[in-house]
């Protein structure tokens, strides 16, 4: 699944690795694993502290699902021909807020339709760490349109990570805490389903918002366990099927088991 046909991708090998990078190096703890439906399409709604949330939450989405994850993105950041490799590495799709580009929109559709996942950064801009912004609607129209739920997240200590103006990563941390998914009300106007599940949505990553930056250091569990159990699950499946792990089961495991570290450990 490519919804931007021809662009760039980064070597599955190198991604892993970098993967795997990640979870060791810039992950605290992804809590709320289990939220992450094993299958079909849904969209995220993020809050948004640094271009490194692209990293992190395509860490996250890809140990849970072994499936690419994509990101609508302002259009004007893809002038710079490095900028440009950077966000078509990561799933990064260009579209202008202003004049919204049908074949833009199409690709968005092309990722629901076809089972991926939609990651979604609902204020539009990068924020500060505080309170959040307002929110736009896109994320809630697509997930009307297309009947798909939204899963809530929320991170914390991103912005440590890769401030903005900065080009090289800190080595510091950040908490992901997921929470269940969303789903738009049955019944009447769009305008209105939309703005209901905007409201539900900002209420729940609040929620999740403040649990992030409580929990934010401290060793998880649960966390742990859930990640450990879905690596379980790969390699269970493979054995039903009386076959050798796949090249792709084994690499979602190495994310997996690296996550798990990294929530096992205490912050220092």
């Amino acid at each position: 699944m490519n919804p931007h046909k021809g662009s760039f991708r980064i070597h599955e090998t190198l991604t892993t690795s970098f993967r795997q990078w990640v979870a060791h190096h810039h992950v605290d703890a992804v809590e709320g694993l289990d939220h992450i439906p094993a299958g079909g399409p849904f969209i995220v709604t993020a809050n948004h502290l640094s271009f490194f949330d692209h990293y992190l939450l395509e860490t996250a989405l890809f140990a849970a699902r072994g499936r690419y994850v994509y990101f609508p993105a302002k259009a004007a950041n893809f002038g710079h021909p490095v900028k440009r490799l950077l966000r078509l590495s990561v799933g990064c799709v260009p579209l202008d807020g202003d004049r919204p580009d049908r074949h833009a929109v199409a690709a968005l559709k092309e990722v629901v339709d076809g089972g991926d996942v939609l990651c979604t950064y609902p204020e539009g801009t990068r924020g500060t760490g505080g309170t959040m912004l307002p929110f736009h609607d896109g994320p809630f129209y697509f997930a009307v349109r297309c009947g798909v739920p939204v899963v809530p997240v929320m991170l914390w200590g991103s912005d440590r990570i890769l401030p903005k103006g900065a080009a090289i990563p800190r080595r510091v941390r950040a908490r992901l805490v997921f929470g269940p998914a969303l789903t738009a009300t049955a019944d009447g106007a769009r305008s209105a389903r939309i703005a209901d599940l905007r409201t539900r949505a900002r209420a729940r990553m609040e929620e999740l918002g403040r649990r992030a930056r409580t929990a934010f250091g401290s060793p998880d569990a649960e966390s742990v366990r859930q990640c450990l159990r879905r690596a379980d699950r790969i390699a269970a499946g493979a054995r039903a099927e009386g076959r050798p792990l796949a090249r792709g089961e084994r690499r979602r495991i190495a994310v997996l088991r690296g996550l798990a570290r990294a929530a096992a450990a205490e912050a220092v």
